[in-house]
């Protein structure tokens, strides 16, 4: 009686399960990448909005202001400075993000999109966590939290997202020809704090300087983001029209240009 042996090969795995796995791998190795053994960084992603914050609430403080447009100086600087703080993260580390995997492109599982995908989920997990973790202890002090207009408040949280996304891959993509990008992203994103609305809002400029500000679309986000959390504050500049067309325009070129970069991801 002859015995023939069967090899029982596993289950083919369709691309949307190898992505998933790929994605989940590259997200553990970013998270070793960056924390390590050093747990002080999970706590530096909670501490540094509420260090900036505090900063400014003292300042006011010592100013004489407890409150700005009726609205009190804590809620009000963070309100702005966590949907900031998501778009300046998120840029510089999409930016990136081809290049610091580059080594794993070789892998035929691995595409340039994974890389992109798994920073993207960790900054935008990190921004839920650190936003929920900072309401809740303002609300254990007797804040009151509860947004006027939640579904318009997860707009913008939306735009900002399409907005750095749009940027970050058209920025990733223009590291393939010039590698010193990342050096301007993170030159730019200093003077943006000051100029974005983080610590004053429209009605404290005075009108005819309005038109400077409203160039910048970082600036429609903090105005939107009060008007929609705040019943107190109406923004009188705040534009979904401006800050959308700038959101689904760098979106749609970041595609664009991401797609024409493919090959030179693993060949530049």
């Amino acid at each position: 009686m002859n015995t023939t042996n069967t090899l029982i090969r596993p289950p083919k795995r369709s691309h949307w399960q190898i992505t998933c796995d790929v994605v989940f791998a590259l997200i553990i190795r970013e998270l070793k990448t960056r924390f390590g053994a050093n747990r002080l960084g999970y706590f530096w992603a909670l501490a540094e909005p509420i260090a900036q914050a505090g900063i400014m609430v003292l300042i006011f403080t010592l100013l004489g202001r407890n409150s700005i447009s009726g609205v009190p100086v804590a809620l009000f600087m963070l309100v702005a400075i966590l949907p900031f703080k998501f778009f300046s993260k998120l840029v510089p580390q999409l930016t990136a993000a081809v290049e610091a995997n580059k080594g794993l492109l070789s892998y035929r599982q691995v595409t340039a999109a994974d890389p992109i995908l798994s920073r993207v989920i960790i900054e935008t997990v990190t921004f839920l966590v650190v936003y929920l973790l900072l309401m809740a202890t303002l609300a254990w002090l007797n804040f009151s939290v509860v947004p006027e207009n939640l579904l318009a408040l997860l707009g913008v949280s939306a735009l900002v997202l399409m907005l750095a996304l749009g940027l970050g891959l058209m920025l990733c993509s223009a590291v393939t020809y010039w590698k010193d990008t990342g050096k301007v992203v993170a030159m730019v994103m200093q003077p943006m704090f000051f100029i974005s609305g983080i610590f004053f809002c429209a009605t404290m400029i005075p009108q005819q300087y309005w038109y400077l500000f409203s160039w910048n679309p970082l600036f429609h986000v903090t105005e939107l983001s009060r008007d929609a959390y705040f019943s107190a504050y109406t923004t009188p500049v705040g534009s979904w029209e401006y800050l959308g067309l700038w959101a689904f325009s760098c979106f749609t070129l970041g595609l664009m240009t991401f797609r024409v970069c493919q090959q030179r991801f693993i060949t530049s």
